[in-house]
């Protein structure tokens, strides 16, 4: 009965140490990634600006080709 006690408070603490760290991990990448992005040093994913295409009314990248349709601003 003791030893069932004991077990259960171990295992209690190695969660509670294992989230800390792993929430302290976490903090500090988010800590850089902030610090990144405030000094211009983050990497673009990919996304970029779309824009309104007045004929079609549908959103498209900005400096895109024209979509073939009379008066397409691109």
């Amino acid at each position: 009965m003791l030893t069932k006690i004991i077990f259960t408070i171990v295992i209690a603490y190695l969660g509670w140490r294992v989230f800390s760290v792993i929430k302290r991990l976490q903090d500090q990448r988010a800590k850089q990634a902030e610090k990144e992005l405030r000094s211009g040093e983050a990497k673009r994913s990919g996304v970029e600006d779309m824009v309104e295409c007045k004929t079609c009314n549908t959103y498209v990248q900005r400096g895109s080709k024209a979509c073939g349709k009379d008066n397409c601003p691109f």
